[in-house]
């Protein structure tokens, strides 16, 4: 667990075709089934890097999840829009790009990050949580951290993923849920 942002629960891909990625994360590691996110996701609000985001701003191409025992696997395939994605691989990187974790006092965990000078590259509010994601790559890249804040539908969205995951027969790579 991070003293600083909490557990880590999630780990997370920027990938550039994210149909490729789900047949080697089903097909080559046995991680499955995924649950993809209706794109464009329904933010109540969004920032890069302290720019407000239209709601119809290409932010999002595809995002799906699965498990891996208690471990999330998050794969996000950017649009066109710049994000911290996009500069991901504009920088010639691949692969891991964050670590997501539960945020049990978002507020005061933000406040701490803020006060430390850690940069803030994207925030908002969706649905089910507020979510932060911090340059703490800045001077190790490919692992900047996710917080996300813990709440109950969150943990219930997250749990029945967990669920399919467990009774996944191993055959169909994409549940709906």
């Amino acid at each position: 667990m991070s003293r600083l942002f909490g557990r880590i629960f999630q780990l997370a891909y920027v990938v550039e075709d994210i149909d490729a990625a789900i047949t080697h994360w089903t097909g080559t590691m046995g991680v499955g089934p995924f649950v993809r996110f209706p794109v464009p996701l329904a933010a109540d609000w969004l920032e890069v890097r302290g720019r407000r985001v239209p709601a119809d701003e290409d932010i999002f191409a595809a995002v799906a999840i699965a498990y891996s025992g208690d471990t999330m696997i998050e794969l996000i395939q950017p649009g066109s829009a710049p994000s911290p994605y996009r500069e991901f691989l504009a920088a010639g990187r691949r692969g891991a790009h964050h670590l997501g974790t539960y945020a049990d006092d978002y507020d005061a965990q933000m406040a701490a990050a803020r006060a430390a000078g850690i940069g803030v590259a994207m925030e908002g509010v969706l649905p089910m949580s507020r979510f932060a994601y911090l340059d703490t790559d800045l001077l190790w890249p490919g692992t900047m951290v996710e917080i996300i804040e813990a709440t109950p539908e969150m943990h219930a969205y997250f749990g029945a993923i967990q669920a399919a995951a467990r009774s996944w027969d191993g055959k169909t790579p994409e549940q709906a849920i």
